[in-house]
């Protein structure tokens, strides 16, 4: 279920409509919406390729697969100009069936959290280059890792940042409103707001809530804030665990 987040939406729209040689990346913590809110973007976008990521996959091969290109061995990497004159040729047959001279394919590119921070920046130096060096594509670039972000060099010229955090409340409760559950529980909805907005946990809950019977409401509330009460307190312990060892070691 998407609910409308309009800054968000602001920021896809305008990367999508004008002409970028940019590499968009949305970055955020985990649970945020970040995937759900870039498919959601490129939904009418003509020629998008989505591209998932894991630290054993090879860019080009699954860049040249999604763009419709030969199929390229499993452990074979082609250099950069290569790539980007493979997906210089795709754009050239997309522009011929689309009748649209500047259409370009979207790279829909998603790299799973468990992959290494080097192996991040290198994907995102040969996505720089296909689409702000070659204009060979438009890149969307999805960080699982929120804190992957921060290993990358700076270079504004190149690449274009939306940060993705939690819900406002009024986000929340459209989610809320939109999954029908807690209508007219404004104490329920107000525990909730008051532990989380986080998307991901929100739709855990509208889930249980719609598969379990009315009466069992509260009871499924209250397990959720006490839960959530939890892991705060957990990570307020390890922070603070952090802290004596860095002070510990000085």
């Amino acid at each position: 279920i998407w609910t409308t987040r309009e800054e968000v939406e602001q920021h896809f729209r305008a990367y999508l409509r004008n002409p970028s040689e940019q590499v968009l990346i949305v970055a955020g913590p985990k649970g945020t919406g970040k995937s759900t809110a870039a498919l959601h973007a490129v939904r009418d976008v003509r020629g998008t390729a989505y591209v998932s990521l894991s630290g054993e996959d090879k860019l080009s091969k699954q860049v040249l697969v999604a763009v419709g290109m030969p199929f390229i061995e499993r452990h074979t990497e082609i250099s950069r100009p290569a790539l980007a004159r493979m997906c210089k040729a795709a754009a050239l047959l997309g522009r011929r069936w689309f009748g649209d001279k500047t259409w370009l394919p979207t790279l829909l590119v998603e790299i799973d959290q468990t992959v290494q921070p080097g192996y991040i920046k290198d994907a995102v130096a040969t996505l720089k280059y296909l689409a702000h060096d070659r204009r060979a594509c438009r890149v969307i670039l999805v960080l699982s890792d929120g804190n992957a972000v921060l290993g990358l060099d700076p270079d504004p010229d190149r690449r274009n940042y939306l940060w993705m955090g939690d819900f406002s409340e009024a986000e929340a409760r459209v989610r809320m409103n939109t999954a029908k559950v807690l209508v007219g529980e404004d104490e329920l909805r107000e525990a909730v707001l008051g532990v989380t907005t986080r998307p991901a946990a929100l739709s855990k809950l509208c889930a249980a809530l719609s598969a379990a019977p009315p009466k069992s409401s509260e009871l499924i509330v209250r397990a959720f804030v006490e839960a959530k009460r939890t892991e705060a307190k957990s990570r307020v312990f390890k922070l603070l665990a952090c802290d004596r060892d860095k002070q510990g070691a000085r």
